[in-house]
């Protein structure tokens, strides 16, 4: 469970953490992107919104500025008054107009003459207008001048009449509501929390939306730094946005100026609803990138959980096949790299199946090859066994136990090792399986489950030949080391014995027993150090076969009768491969004619 979760904290760290640098990366620079985009296009719609306004409050002043110059043309034609009392009537009707007063400019108790038309009542000559704007010509206004003892928030339109010499002059009053001018951006729609207001080029405010704000009397004059920053922009711009402080700002703000009157239109609203699709970006990214980490997160538990568990089965099933329990196997319905996986591990636990299977059942002294024949038939892996003729070969080393009792026992173990290291190999090659190691001695059969007995007897005698010219290499060995000289003696039988799996269903092992192995022993005993000697049984099947130095009779311990025994000189070569070129060898045959010397 640890390597899973160990496994899964990998793919979080190696993989997560890219991917989430990646999505903050493309986040922020997108977010980034998108609200300089949409930014600008907040800019240029309220730019738009404010240039219609400030277009309409042109208009609406060129409207009344048109008839105030009818009026003026009136001036001395006939039915004077009746032609000016109908456009005054015209001009009090337009939007805003709160009244229009026509009276003498120099106006004298009981003597004026005049014609006004409106709600209000200034014949008394009372100046209640906070701004004034005269008629400079037919196509504008000069410039407005500010009454600061006044209240009342107006515009008041100055045209004199009669300047031609031919009447007397008079002077026409327009009084305009400033509230009038704030119809045009209600027309447009402010956003939710925003507010409108008209101010003069100084800052000084004409009207407001925002009703709370009706007595304040110019921009900034609060001591607000983003009022103090739409004013500073309005000196150096004719139109522009402010952004206050934050992320989303606070504040935002738009100006534009009125070209006509040189006043200004500006709308104030609140950053977060005019920077809302901005907020709404960030919000939705931020969303998609967790919801995209959190099904990456998911992904790689899901991935990294059938990972950790297919590795988790093969360890668990590993662990049991380290404790000898080869029954194990991995399932194989997956056909990705992990069904791959499970196929090579299930064909790993046979491949070691099979090699213990070799190791407990034929030792570990038996060539692969012949384990391998041994295994490919069912009756060598049966406990039990049957009868068979095969040939024994028994090697024993002369005086080893005196040797050994002056050695050391790490010499004699080392020495040991290196004289088996030897012997087996050879042994090996001649597709001998060695039964058992008993002291200094090795017991070999030959055969196992073949049928041709003179072949495998014929194996044997070489090997105990080739094993006596291993040992003289070992003897030189030894002398190089100041080790004493120790000779070995090989005994070789063939005869009937009980082959097969001797031992348990847990533990047994590929042998033979019967009295023809004790008899194999005895022969041994007879043969002198360096010596092959072989019993009559082996060598009436290599009578033709092998060259024998002396024929002797010895009486076994043992066994009754005495027995004829055969030292061996040498044995016929070993067929070579087809295209091989023969090797020069001393070994020779026997003559018919040639005596056999007899011992005893």
């Amino acid at each position: 469970m640890n390597m899973i979760h160990s496994l899964e904290r990998r793919f979080l760290v190696f993989l997560l953490i890219p991917v989430t640098i990646v999505v903050v990366v493309a986040g922020v620079t997108g977010f980034l992107f998108a609200r300089t985009y949409l930014r600008d296009q907040w800019i240029a719609t309220v730019q738009l919104q404010l240039d219609k306004a400030s277009h309409q409050i042109s208009m609406k002043l060129e409207e009344k500025l048109r008839l105030i110059n009818l009026i003026s043309k009136a001036e001395g034609i006939p039915n004077q008054d009746i032609t000016q009392a109908f456009l005054i009537q015209q001009l009090a009707q337009l939007d805003g107009v709160r009244f229009v007063n026509i009276e003498p400019l120099e106006v004298q108790d009981g003597n004026s003459s005049q014609s006004s038309t409106g709600s209000d009542d200034l014949a008394s000559g009372s100046d209640e207008g906070l701004y004034t704007m005269e008629v400079c010509s037919d196509f504008g206004f000069c410039a407005p001048t500010l009454d600061p003892a006044s209240t009342d928030r107006s515009l008041r339109i100055v045209k004199v009449l009669g300047d031609d010499g031919l009447t007397p002059l008079r002077r026409l009053t327009v009084r305009i509501r400033f509230d009038s001018f704030m119809d045009a951006l209600t027309q447009i729609g402010l956003e939710e929390g925003g507010a409108a207001c008209l101010v003069t080029s100084t800052g000084q405010f004409l009207a407001h939306t925002d009703k709370l704000k009706s007595d304040r009397r110019k921009l900034g004059d609060n001591g607000d730094e983003f009022e103090t920053k739409v004013l500073e922009e309005m000196r150096h711009n004719s139109f522009g946005t402010v952004v206050g402080k934050g992320h989303p700002p606070d504040m935002v703000a738009g100006f534009h100026k009125i070209g006509a009157i040189n006043w200004y239109l500006i709308v104030f609203s609140r950053g977060d609803v005019a920077m809302r699709p901005i907020v709404q970006f960030r919000e939705y990214y931020l969303l998609a990138g967790i919801a995209a980490l959190a099904v990456i997160v998911l992904l790689i538990r899901v991935t990294t959980r059938s990972v950790g568990r297919a590795v988790g089965a093969m360890s668990a099933a590993a662990a049991k096949v380290r404790q000898g329990d080869y029954t194990v196997k991995l399932p194989l319905d997956r056909t990705d790299e992990i069904g791959a996986l499970n196929r090579s591990f299930n064909d790993l636990v046979e491949g070691l199946q099979r090699r213990d299977l070799i190791e407990q059942t034929f030792g570990r002294y038996v060539d692969k090859k012949v384990a391998e024949e041994l295994m490919s038939k069912p009756e060598a892996l049966r406990l039990g066994g049957e009868k068979r003729i095969v040939t024994m070969m028994m090697s024993d080393l002369r005086n080893f136990t005196g040797i050994a009792e002056k050695l050391a026992p790490e010499e004699v173990i080392k020495m040991l090792n290196r004289y088996f290291g030897r012997m087996v190999a050879v042994i090996e090659r001649h597709r001998g399986i060695v039964v058992d190691f008993y002291g200094d001695s090795i017991l070999v059969f030959f055969n196992g489950i073949e049928s041709d007995t003179a072949d495998r007897a014929l194996d044997a005698v070489r090997c105990a030949l080739e094993m006596q010219r291993e040992h003289e290499t070992f003897l030189r060995e030894n002398t190089t080391q100041g080790l004493p000289p120790i000779l070995m003696g090989i005994g070789i039988h063939t005869g009937e014995v009980v082959v097969g799996n001797i031992g348990t269903e847990s533990r047994a092992k590929y042998g033979i027993v019967g009295s023809d192995v004790n008899l194999t022993d005895r022969i041994q005993s007879a043969a002198a150090g360096g010596k092959v000697v072989i019993s009559e049984k082996t060598y009436e099947c290599l009578a033709d076969r092998i060259t024998i130095s002396q024929e002797f009779q010895v009486c076994l311990k043992g066994v009754e009768d005495d027995k004829n025994l055969y030292e061996v000189e040498s044995v016929e070569a070993e067929p070579l491969p087809t295209g091989s070129v023969p090797l020069q060898t001393n070994d020779k045959r026997p003559d018919p004619q040639t005596p056999i010397y007899r011992q005893g």
